[in-house]
């Protein structure tokens, strides 16, 4: 309240001495001394209120500096300004399922028999498994009397004999193998051979499954 009042004071002191210091400035007959004072008056109202001025403008200032901030939301950021999308976004999620792998045409190295009663009812392949294996694979089996012609190819379906089925791949301790049921089931003989469909090689048979 001092400061308001001081400046009422000022303008009233301004009203009352004004027109004496004009009458000592320029009166009739005022020389020397008188015009002084009125001249040191106006001078000195003058100044008081340069520091009014100048007082009132600096306990303005931080209440304005702190009206033009932009105000904090709670979680501590200037209210209007979107949080970074950095910090907020969910982690990418992480690929799932079998990395791709380059179609290969493995070479089988055993051929196990299925059968039921005394007919042939299926069969599982194995060959050594590769380092980025892939999960499927594609086989044929054609047979000519006791001679079973056997295509494997993994990865993507590719172009086999009729027939060809694509077919999950197991792996266990490096060996991957793969099973085919045959439909209908083949009628049995006395002594199966197994051949390499690409390459016309014998495939060793490991003991028959019942």
């Amino acid at each position: 309240m001092a400061a308001p009042m001081f400046a009422f004071l000022l303008g009233l002191t301004w009203l009352v001495l004004t027109p004496v210091c004009v009458w000592l400035l320029f009166g009739r007959g005022h020389r020397g001394l008188l015009r002084v004072t009125g001249a040191l008056t106006l001078a000195a109202l003058q100044a008081a209120t340069m520091v009014v001025g100048l007082t009132q403008r600096a306990a303005r200032t931080p209440a304005q500096t702190v009206a033009v901030r932009a105000p904090h939301t709670d979680a501590g950021r200037p209210a209007g300004v979107r949080p970074s999308t950095d910090a907020v976004a969910p982690p990418s999620p992480v690929p799932t399922g079998s990395p791709a792998c380059d179609p290969r045409i493995p070479e089988p190295e055993a051929v196990r028999l299925s059968f039921r009663g005394r007919a042939l009812h299926g069969l599982t392949v194995y060959w050594p498994a590769s380092p980025a294996q892939c999960d499927t694979a594609t086989v044929a089996v054609h047979q000519a009397g006791h001679r079973l012609r056997i295509w494997v190819q993994e990865g993507a379906e590719a172009r086999h004999p009729e027939g060809a089925h694509n077919v999950p791949v197991r792996v266990e301790q490096g060996t991957a193998s793969l099973s085919l049921r045959l439909s209908p089931v083949t009628r049995q003989h006395r002594r199966y051979v197994a051949i390499n469909g690409q390459t016309g090689d014998k495939i060793p048979l490991r003991s028959r499954v019942s």
